[in-house]
């Protein structure tokens, strides 16, 4: 008898545990934007937006052009624009050139010369982004002289940017992003593949010095990086972002695979391997799953800020001719997208998100750099 009052007793127990977790996961699933207090900054980070098209489809009715001319500008960003313009500050990839010079100029050598009409920097801001890397594998498909285009109508937009590419030549360009959130400094450095070698990764710390030394508090390095279509990030990858947090990163932000990654801890600081596609006027076949990226820091207490949680909101990007990102609704869609971020193999000095990121979407980070749902 008294056995059986026992395990009556002991599946009491299991039922009230199991009730207790569901409990907790659906506390942790935060859902809607969240708006930072004063005692608190929130970063969101989203992948490749390319807010044109090819130059040979972008004369098509179901092209992003073609859709955005009938819709309006605000038309890529709006079924999330909500979780941007909450946020305290948001970077994007911009993969366009904006410029309205001939295709007879583009980059021979390429099957995709991604461009955008110069006006459609008010997508943009329409959309909530407050800051772009403009450095990638498409930022010189009409030349150098459409480079400059690109950042000439980001100034006269007023959109920040920033990307470092051919450093030191006359056809190169060299800007770091400084932005101030909140009373914290940020900066941020934006590199493009090939990262492997050694001489890029030396290019690389000596700007992350240099923002530490004119005071950032969060220092951000943007690769435009990894293999396309892969959903696991290159073995080089791993160390080399340990590398650039070792000499003073404190968020690796990657992006250029046109599919998410794994997002994993090192010492503490979040290494985003990539962001996925975001908006992209020629999307490949690809997995569609995507995200906001979002890091909450606490600035309240003076010093230097302290990163208390990093957050994604699951979605799904869309081709033609809708080309909208949508968040994840549906409890089995959102699963299997976050699933996507919780790396199965053990990486020698990382820490992987928990295996319940996938019902939360939020991972909390403690002073000793540990993680937790």
């Amino acid at each position: 008898m008294m056995k059986r009052v026992l395990s009556v007793l002991f599946s009491l127990m299991m039922l009230l545990n199991v009730c207790a977790f569901a409990e907790d996961t659906q506390q942790a699933n935060v859902s809607g934007p969240l708006t930072a207090d004063e005692d608190h900054l929130l970063l969101s980070f989203i992948g490749d937006c390319s807010i044109g098209d090819a130059t040979t489809s972008r004369d098509a009715s179901t092209s992003l052009t073609s859709t955005v001319r009938r819709e309006g500008y605000a038309w890529p960003f709006s079924l999330v624009v909500d979780y941007l313009k909450a946020d305290d500050f948001t970077f994007a990839n911009l993969e366009a050139v904006l410029t309205e010079r001939a295709r007879s100029i583009a980059d021979k050598t390429k099957r995709y010369n991604l461009i955008a009409p110069p006006d459609f920097t008010q997508v943009l801001i329409e959309g909530g982004v407050d800051a772009v890397n403009t450095v990638n594998n498409h930022c010189y498909d009409f030349t150098f002289n459409g480079y400059m285009d690109t950042l000439t109508n980001l100034d006269e937009a007023g959109i920040p940017h920033f990307g470092t590419v051919r450093p030191g030549k006359e056809d190169g360009s060299d800007i770091l992003g400084v932005y101030e959130v909140k009373g914290v400094k940020i900066g941020i450095v934006g590199f493009c593949y090939p990262l492997e070698e050694d001489y890029i990764q030396k290019r690389i710390i000596s700007r992350i010095k240099t923002l530490k030394d004119e005071g950032c508090q969060i220092v951000i390095v943007s690769l435009h990086w990894g293999r396309e279509t892969h959903m696991t990030p290159s073995s080089w990858q791993y160390d080399y972002a340990k590398k650039l947090i070792d000499a003073g990163a404190d968020v690796i932000w990657g992006h250029h695979a046109h599919v998410i990654q794994p997002i994993m801890f090192y010492k503490g600081k979040p290494v985003i391997f990539n962001t996925g596609n975001f908006t992209f006027g020629t999307m490949s076949e690809v997995d569609r799953s995507a995200g906001i990226f979002q890091l909450e820091y606490e600035i309240g207490k003076g010093g230097k800020p302290v990163l208390t949680m990093l957050r994604v909101v699951p979605l799904n990007t869309q081709g033609k001719p809708d080309y909208r990102p949508y968040e994840l609704t549906d409890e089995n869609a959102r699963i299997k997208c976050l699933n996507n971020f919780v790396y199965k193999k053990t990486v020698k000095g990382y820490v992987q998100l928990p295996a319940e990121f996938k019902y939360s979407g939020v991972v909390y980070v403690n002073d000793d750099g540990t993680v937790y749902c």
